[in-house]
């Protein structure tokens, strides 16, 4: 490889790569680990490879085609490809802020990137070190905003839901057709002047970070209030598991109407299973809070052994027993996902 192809390659892949790793770093609750940004990479390169079979017989030796495909079709193919990977993290609970929702977004627009862009330099390495400039400060760049955008506008259509619902939660597609609409929009008005790449270029360079840290600041101001909301509400209910009672709202009152229909034992071991995973809901939350993402090697394996704790006394309850007690836990679809940080949290090291 020559001195030329190594800048044409890293024109057209590391800008998009390194705003990824910026975007990661500006996360003030460092959710992202490396191995989770290098899975999202890949699942974005993935999306890009399935669309190879319809893109790459039509591909344009430009930075932006000037072929119908590639100015009215591609984006709406495109994005909707994109949006199957991010509709796979929201139905697998990996989203839990906004800001999540951006930095996953962005990684996946990156990695299809990545991998589009992998195609070209392949098959036409005859093309100037500006094409790749362009394509890989301006191309790829849109394709981790649409993307982004996707996943930030899904979150706010489904929040509510995902708060509130626990067991019941459902994912709804119509939280996604805003988000894929206004993604393609975009996809569409940047394929619209392949005769002026640069200046496209350009407008990317400055609209783009700007809307991606807007959404990064509002994510951030949105967790902390969150958080903070919950940790009170989950505070209370801890504070009436521990006093002996049960929490004075509805899931409370269903539950303590499940207790005094099952055996006194099958009773203590449904309140000492609510109080204990409220406990570690609360210290999810509590670590989110911090931010600094590290536990101290005694606390970890507390942790841990209430984690195995919980599953025993899980497996202690009867299977109709656990069958009826969970549709009435209070916990929503976002506390199992901070539960499921702190199980990666106490994983790593």
């Amino acid at each position: 490889m020559t001195i030329a192809d190594i800048i044409d390659w890293s024109l057209a892949l590391m800008p998009v790569l390194l705003m990824a790793a910026l975007f990661a770093w500006l996360d003030v609750f460092k959710l992202m680990s490396v191995r989770e940004m290098a899975g999202l990479l890949l699942l974005g390169g993935a999306t890009a490879l399935a669309a190879w079979p319809v893109s790459g017989a039509v591909l344009d030796q430009l930075p932006m085609g000037f072929s119908f495909y590639s100015r009215m079709v591609a984006p709406w193919t495109e994005e909707m490809l994109k949006l199957m990977a991010v509709i796979l993290l929201f139905a697998g609970n990996r989203i839990g802020f906004k800001l999540d929702a951006v930095i996953s977004g962005f990684a996946i627009g990156a990695g299809f990137s990545v991998v589009e862009n992998i195609f070209y330099l392949t098959r036409y390495p005859e093309l100037a070190a500006p094409v790749w400039m362009v394509r890989g400060l301006g191309t790829a760049i849109m394709h981790g905003t649409t993307a982004a955008i996707m996943a930030a506008v899904a979150h706010e259509l489904g929040e509510r839901s995902a708060r509130r619902a626990g067991a019941a939660f459902r994912l709804n597609p119509l939280w996604f057709v805003p988000g894929y609409l206004t993604a393609s929009l975009i996809h569409l008005a940047f394929n619209y002047f392949p005769d002026r790449p640069m200046l496209v270029m350009m407008v990317t360079l400055v609209l783009a970070p700007f809307c991606l840290l807007a959404l990064l600041r509002f994510g951030e101001s949105e967790a902390q209030n969150w958080l903070a909301e919950e940790c009170t509400i989950h505070e209370m209910m801890l504070a009436a598991w521990k006093s002996g009672r049960f929490p004075d709202d509805t899931s409370g009152r269903r539950i303590a109407a499940l207790a005094r229909r099952v055996s006194g034992q099958e009773a203590e071991r449904i309140r000492a299973y609510c109080m204990l995973k409220t406990e570690l809901v609360l210290a999810a939350e509590r670590e989110l809070q911090d931010g600094d993402r590290h536990i101290a090697p005694e606390q970890r394996q507390r942790f841990r052994d209430q984690f195995a704790q919980l599953e025993a006394m899980r497996q202690s309850m009867s299977r109709t027993g656990f069958a009826a007690l969970r549709p009435l836990l209070p916990f929503s679809r976002n506390d199992e996902w901070e539960l499921s940080e702190l199980r990666e949290l106490i994983g790593r090291d």
